[in-house]
């Protein structure tokens, strides 16, 4: 005999396959009558040997959601393995959304998760409100926060030290005898953006050093706004001799810019980037770079999560795990050159 389908099922009940489909992929937009009527039906005609109908009935989904900023971003896709290496081995599946930096889809896509009842979610805030995030906690949802802090509570988060990130940058540069350092920081309504700015900022003032307003670029840490920043940067006419640059992606558009104005690295231009991309060490001179372990803050994130999930009645105080930063000393990187620019 063969095995019940979903147009059997379908049959049954006297409901379209669209709606049964819905119920068990999208319980939360079905109405809760309806639903329970397929889940009797398929426990009756034996249709789910899945397991599924059970974890309805049980509201355990056993699936997680992420929301990235930037599915693009190589350091985002290094995050979700990390975290599919650490919920996998616990039964659970992941249902990853590409927010690219939006606020609006960000709230769609927490909204889809929610109508899909995931048992948790990792979310890279992007900066947008924080209602739909307390409405979703306050109904049980654990959340847990990473690279980037929105300011919810009851949430733990895992970050880089980005203060210290910035601080050991401007300390690199200072230390080789550059006064006029440039930047290029990102968007300052993120978390992490402003922290790598803030530390070194108070490296550069702690050595009496004045930034000039025209010496701070913002971009969107998007490789485009790095081109930009550097383009304006280097047109100066008392231009930088160091520049620190807040993220991989705005670090590859400065490079390519400054390459098409044929500016010599580390010779005329020294240059300090960020994240320590696969890349950075087989540029041509090699990268002078922020280093950090970006797996090990996918496999915190999933493990905190977990332990949520496996300790619901601790209520346990929430958490904020940071993770320290590393200069890595390549090529982009040299003693500053006395000449006629660099005394103005």
């Amino acid at each position: 005999m063969r095995p019940p389908t979903l147009l059997d099922l379908a049959k049954e009940l006297n409901l379209s396959t669209s709606t049964i489909s819905r119920a068990l992929t999208r319980p939360g937009v079905v109405r809760p009558a309806t639903r329970e009527r397929i889940l009797a039906a398929i426990e009756k005609i034996g249709f789910s040997p899945n397991g599924v109908a059970r974890s309805l009935r049980k509201r355990e989904t056993k699936t997680i959601g992420i929301i990235v900023p930037d599915i693009t971003n190589w350091f985002f896709g290094v995050i979700v393995r990390a975290i599919s290496g650490a919920v996998g081995p616990h039964a659970y599946m992941m249902v990853v959304f590409d927010a690219n930096e939006d606020p609006e889809a960000e709230a769609k896509a927490l909204q889809s998760l929610r109508e899909r009842q995931v048992s948790g979610i990792i979310r890279c805030p992007v900066g947008g409100e924080n209602k739909s995030w307390e409405a979703a906690i306050a109904s049980g949802t654990p959340v847990i926060e990473l690279d980037r802090c929105s300011g919810l509570r009851n949430v733990d988060t895992v970050l880089i030290d980005d203060d210290q990130a910035g601080r050991i940058a401007a300390e690199c540069l200072i230390a080789l005898g550059h006064r006029r350092i440039g930047t290029i920081a990102g968007p300052q309504h993120l978390s992490n953006a402003r922290g790598r700015l803030r530390g070194f900022l108070k490296a550069l003032s702690k050595a009496s050093i004045t930034l000039a307003p025209e010496l701070i670029e913002y971009g969107d840490f998007r490789e485009s706004s790095g081109y930009i920043g550097a383009e304006r940067l280097m047109s100066l006419r008392a231009r930088p001799t160091a520049i620190f640059i807040a993220n991989s992606e705005m670090t590859g558009g400065a490079i390519a810019a400054i390459r098409e104005l044929k500016i010599r690295i580390p010779k005329d231009l020294s240059l300090i980037g960020f994240d320590d991309a696969r890349w950075a060490r087989y540029l041509d001179p090699p990268l002078t770079t922020i280093s950090h372990p970006t797996p090990e803050l996918g496999r915190c994130a999933a493990e905190l999560l977990l332990d949520r999930l496996t300790k619901v009645k601790s209520h346990r105080k929430s958490r904020v795990i940071k993770f320290e930063p590393e200069l890595i000393v390549r090529g982009s990187t040299a003693p500053l050159r006395i000449t006629k620019q660099s005394r103005r």
